[in-house]
């Protein structure tokens, strides 16, 4: 097994985002390591050809003997947090820039081959001196072979969310999806198709049609939100651009997926999935509004999509991350996903770390008074 804590073997280097050897790179290794779709070359070109240049993250390569067995990208920023704070930040798959993040990696970390050991404290070592605090968000359980970390930096925990997925092989054994959810949960989608009508499932076979069931989804999607006083994901053209390429170029190989689901002439809700290695990804979707409460558009689009995916082959359809009580209802089990920072201990980030902490007990005190 490989093993990046043998630092004295192991050495990283930096290309350019632009470089010709980092497709050659991330392929190789991606066939390897079978990941998630945001970790495909597909994702990573598109993401790469939208981004501005001054945007564009580096690719690190972890290099045991010349040969390649890790990698990811990092994107790199300099500004004053707080406005009292200047920091370095390195960002792992990327940029630091938040208009561009908005894109939402999961199950982030390196790109490893199989039987790599990659500790968190080992990828730490081995980067350029020249940062004060490492950015690694959405990180998925098992990224890292360890979280330990040399003292002279320390991790902070942002933040940690449930990712609930369901296991398709346990949909098929089953021989019916609905016999895994709560009975309370069964009844509602059983009483949803009821009340819809006859149902039909559309999927987009074509970049032509994948297009327009996007843009139905949008609609609705934006119509959505903004009945709740919010923009919805969409509203940046960036976003919707970099959406738009990537299902262009990807419906035909099977890797981005356009649903909708009707019954009769009205949709009840579409839906945009990301397939790669046996795993759907359900990344975005667009409802419905309708008068009959019994009619439950998520309830009725994500049964529809999950039924659909078991009926495949594939092996987990991902809800990725989120606490709402839908995906908790729809799925079958749940990983964990973590949002990280590993920070040089500076006097900084000690003072940073203090005032964060007096700011919540005032924030506590006056809730605790007006209460």
């Amino acid at each position: 097994m490989a093993d990046l804590t043998a630092v004295r073997h192991t050495r990283l280097h930096l290309l350019d985002a632009r470089d010709a050897r980092v497709a050659s790179i991330w392929r190789r290794l991606e066939a390897a390591a079978r990941p998630t779709y945001f970790q495909t070359w597909a994702w990573i070109e598109a993401w790469l050809a939208a981004l501005p240049a001054d945007a564009l993250p580096q690719l690190a390569v972890v290099l045991q003997a010349g040969v390649p067995i890790a990698a990811c990208f990092l994107g790199r920023r300099r500004f004053v947090r707080h406005g009292v704070v200047p920091l370095r930040g390195l960002y792992l798959n990327t940029t630091g820039v938040t208009r561009f993040d908005e894109l939402i990696i999961e199950h982030n970390g390196l790109l490893c081959a199989p039987g790599t050991a990659c500790p968190l404290g080992a990828l730490v070592e081995l980067l350029p001196r020249d940062w004060d605090e490492l950015v690694l968000p959405a990180v998925g359980a098992g990224a890292f072979a360890g979280l330990e970390l040399d003292r002279r930096y320390q991790l902070c925990v942002d933040g940690e969310v449930a990712a609930p997925f369901v296991d398709l092989s346990r949909v098929r054994a089953a021989g019916d999806y609905l016999k895994l959810i709560s009975a309370n949960t069964r009844s509602q989608i059983r009483r949803a198709r009821r009340a819809a009508g006859v149902l039909e499932l559309e999927v987009a076979s074509s970049a032509a049609h994948a297009s327009e069931i996007y843009d139905e989804l949008i609609a609705l999607h934006t119509a959505s939100w903004r009945m709740r006083g919010q923009p919805g994901a969409f509203a940046d053209p960036w976003f919707a651009r970099f959406h738009r390429g990537l299902i262009a170029e990807r419906v035909a190989h099977g890797e981005t997926q356009l649903m909708r689901l009707r019954a009769g002439r009205t949709t009840i809700g579409c839906t945009y999935n990301l397939i790669a290695n046996g795993r759907v990804l359900f990344y975005q979707s667009g409802l419905g509004q309708f008068d009959d409460p019994h009619i439950k558009p998520g309830y009725l689009c994500q049964a529809a999509a999950i039924e659909h995916a078991a009926a495949r082959g594939h092996a987990i359809y991902d809800m990725l991350a989120g606490d709402s009580r839908y995906k908790a209802s729809l799925s079958t089990d749940v990983t964990q996903l973590k949002w990280l920072r590993v920070q040089r201990r500076l006097v900084r980030f000690a003072v940073e770390h203090q005032l964060t902490r007096w700011k919540r007990a005032f924030v506590a005190w006056r809730a605790a008074r007006s209460g």
